[in-house]
């Protein structure tokens, strides 16, 4: 860090030299997004060149990949609330704020395979925060906030800490104003809470937002029973950094699928995290084994729904019956979680109580048609045995930009605190090794309101870009001493 202010020290004190552009842009893809921001200040080409020009953009993203970074968010504590009413306090009110760490993720020294994997340099932010219902996962570095209250969204970049206002969703509105003209003895509700899930379409280059609503239209004086089943769906969709408002879509089913199914939409009680690679967005069409009483779909064979970011068309991929028909205990015969590692989509399942096996797909552009069409030829498996018991709130998450590690948590609750404890797993090295965050070895969870995972910086941008980006020619800058 000490380097980076010496370079720009000399920036401000010299003023000698000429750099192509993209010398310059060669230098800064190297750099942490922390300097980066600082650099902003150095001239008005510089801000132009770091917040607008695609290239570094992209350059950055890339080289970001091999740098994995851990994303902590969540509510913070406040002096005389307990941690069982926090989740309560922070809905009702707009004072609490949350934290957000990130920190790199690296070895701990030691050739001994128990030696811990340790995590430096966390960053906390200072940002004065909002309240918010429930974030999602991370995609090239922007977080999803939810605020169900109003259906409303934001987008943040966890690196550069810039954000989108608020975008609420006026479809609820709309549907009761044209029921309104034919029956005003009824209204549209909602089911259960929209589903909101967050994507990137790579050609384009353009992060999307969709949610999707299961609606029912009923009398305004009935209560809501527990076998009441939906009336219709809707879809909605918003680009970040071009849309203000929400739109409609028509998510129709690839022509490409083999299988048909009636309901392509996630459970709406789905604990699952959101999976997103390569710009498609993954889900199952079944409940995870939380779901006890099997209510999710059960007339539907167990599928993968992949939702294509761009297209807004989904393909239908069967899960074999070699997988589906593997002995394994009544309780987990659904999956545990999803996760993704390089271009493979993995179905994690517990076998014993130390043992997980993952079932991996390889969903790469050249597969995409063979695996909708129904070929198990691209499925593998993999055994992972674990050094805790895995026997209930155990889940797993690739690390961003990584193929050969995996992060599990071992989730535990004392009452009134739920604890989460971080193990990195080597898929080469057959080792775990546990996670500590300054010393911290187990992370407080506030239901959705919290996000323990793993992320890549980048300088994707939220807001609406300006057009006047600075030209491709070569300037006048001041020398850089590499230090």
């Amino acid at each position: 860090m000490n380097n980076c202010l010496g370079v720009v020290d000399s920036i401000e004190t010299h003023v000698s030299g000429t750099f192509p552009k993209n010398i310059v842009i060669e230098i800064l893809s190297r750099l942490p997004a922390k300097s980066l921001m600082q650099f902003k200040s150095v001239s008005k080409y510089w801000l132009s060149l770091i917040e607008h020009d695609q290239h570094l953009i992209d350059l950055h993203f890339n080289r970001s990949i091999s740098r994995p970074n851990l994303l902590y968010i969540n509510p913070l504590p406040q002096k005389g609330i307990f941690h069982s009413t926090l989740d309560f306090m922070f809905s009702e009110s707009k004072s609490l704020q949350q934290s957000i760490s990130c920190a790199e993720i690296v070895e701990g020294r030691g050739g001994d395979e128990q030696v811990e994997a340790l995590v430096s340099e966390v960053r906390i932010t200072d940002d004065k925060w909002f309240r918010y219902d429930q974030v999602l996962e991370p995609v090239n570095g922007l977080v999803c906030f939810l605020d169900r209250k109003t259906h409303a969204i934001r987008v943040y970049n966890a690196s550069t800490r810039e954000a989108t206002p608020w975008v609420k969703s006026t479809l609820l509105a709309e549907e009761n104003d044209k029921l309104a003209n034919i029956n005003r003895n009824k209204e549209i509700k909602c089911h259960s809470n929209p589903i909101y899930k967050f994507g990137f379409d790579p050609e384009k280059r353009e992060h999307k937002v969709f949610c999707f609503w299961r609606l029912v239209a009923k009398s305004r004086v009935c209560k809501k029973s527990s076998k009441e089943q939906p009336d219709y769906e809707s879809w909605e969709a918003l680009t970040v950094g071009r849309d203000t408002k929400w739109r409609r879509i028509n998510a129709v089913p690839n022509e490409n699928n083999q299988i048909k199914i009636k309901q392509a939409l996630p459970p709406g009680s789905s604990f699952r995290r959101q999976v997103y690679a390569y710009g498609t967005i993954y889900w199952s069409n079944k409940e995870d084994y939380w779901d006890l009483s099997r209510r999710s779909n059960p007339d539907e064979p167990a599928v993968i729904v992949a939702f294509d970011v761009g297209s807004e068309k989904y393909r239908v991929i069967p899960i074999p019956e070699f997988i589906l028909d593997e002995p394994r205990h009544e309780t987990f015969k659904p999956p545990i979680g999803m996760l993704v590692l390089g271009a493979h989509i993995a179905l994690l399942y517990r076998m014993e109580p130390f043992v997980l096996k993952l079932w991996m797909l390889d969903d790469r552009p050249d597969k995409k048609l063979e695996n909708c069409r129904g070929s198990t030829s691209n499925w593998s498996s993999e055994t992972i045995t674990l050094p805790f018991c895995c026997e209930k709130g155990v889940g797993g998450f690739g690390i961003a930009g990584s193929t050969d590690k995996i992060l599990f948590e071992c989730r535990g609750c004392k009452d009134p605190v739920s604890f989460t404890s971080l193990y990195s797993y080597d898929r080469r090295k057959k080792t775990c090794k546990k996670i500590e965050m300054d010393g911290v070895s187990s992370f407080n969870r506030s239901s959705g309101r919290s996000l323990l995972t793993t992320y890549t910086e980048s300088l994707f941008p939220v807001q609406p870009l300006n057009k006047t980006i600075a030209s491709d020619v070569s300037f006048v800058s001041p020398s850089l001493e590499v230090m």
